[in-house]
């Protein structure tokens, strides 16, 4: 089994080399592909010779066309994913990785976390502990899956086909959401932390508003939000967050009262 992570990137970013170790950390299994301007290829290139450098598409066009590209030059891969050329893949990513083997034709996720500029952990991201309960979390625009930490299958992508890129903030979330409408399985591989996403100064997560807005884009384009509130979609949101009880506590503790978007709006 061969994974293909794809990191869009400037070549600029002082974490590049934390995050391109925290790939190598599992060998051949994964398949490393950097997308980049033009200009800094050669220089990407010489810096990680392991690692495969592609030219990003037309300047402008966004992460979301990056990524796309990066997924047309991979071919013999089984899953796919994307990591931000400041996050990171922690150990545990291997229980994902495993989890796709017994679920070869839909996404798999685990826990992540966030970390601070220097490394400093700054508490988890909430996530859903059975995927039966995704649809009806999607339609009270609750997020019960994070990019950092899924893996989607190929069978999936030549399903789903490629990311929107008419999406600058939350191609991830219409993507993850669009597979859960069109009954694609999901797996919990584990609820523990798989990978980091790290908040710093001057990332795309601080324009909140923004941010929500794109994201009521990519629920409503799908239909999801609910327009009537049943017994089942309370039980999943009450069992969201019975499981997440911890998460809210260490957020609470290290932070205060604070709402998750709230918490990337602000960072550290």
């Amino acid at each position: 089994m061969r994974i293909l992570v794809i990191t869009p990137t400037l070549g600029t970013s002082p974490w590049l080399d934390a995050t391109v170790a925290s790939v190598a950390q599992f060998g051949p299994t994964c398949t490393h592909v950097l997308v980049a301007p033009v200009a800094r290829l050669e220089e990407l290139s010489r810096r990680y010779p392991a690692l495969r450098v592609v030219p990003e598409p037309e300047a402008g066009t966004g992460m979301y066309a990056a990524i796309n590209a990066g997924l047309a030059e991979g071919t013999d891969w089984s899953g796919f994913t994307y990591i931000n050329d400041d996050d990171l893949l922690l150990p545990r990513f291997s229980q994902v990785i495993e989890g796709l083997r017994h679920n070869p034709t839909g996404a798999v996720y685990g826990g992540v976390k966030l970390i601070g500029a220097e490394g400093n952990s700054l508490g988890s991201i909430p996530i859903s502990p059975w995927p039966s309960l995704n649809r009806r979390l999607y339609a009270q625009r609750v997020e019960p899956v994070y990019q950092h930490g899924t893996i989607f299958s190929r069978h999936l992508y030549e399903r789903m086909g490629p990311l929107d890129e008419s999406f600058r903030f939350c191609g991830d979330t219409e993507y993850m959401a669009r597979a859960c409408v069109a009954g694609l399985p999901f797996r919990c591989a584990t609820m523990r932390n798989v990978a980091a996403f790290r908040l710093r100064p001057g990332q795309l997560t601080k324009n909140l508003p923004l941010m929500q807005a794109e994201s009521n884009r990519a629920h409503a384009k799908l239909d999801l939000p609910a327009r009537r509130i049943t017994l089942q979609h309370r039980w999943a949101r009450l069992v969201f967050r019975a499981f997440n009880l911890p998460v809210y506590l260490e957020r609470i503790a290290r932070h205060g009262p604070i709402r998750f978007g709230e918490l990337l709006a602000r960072g550290e």
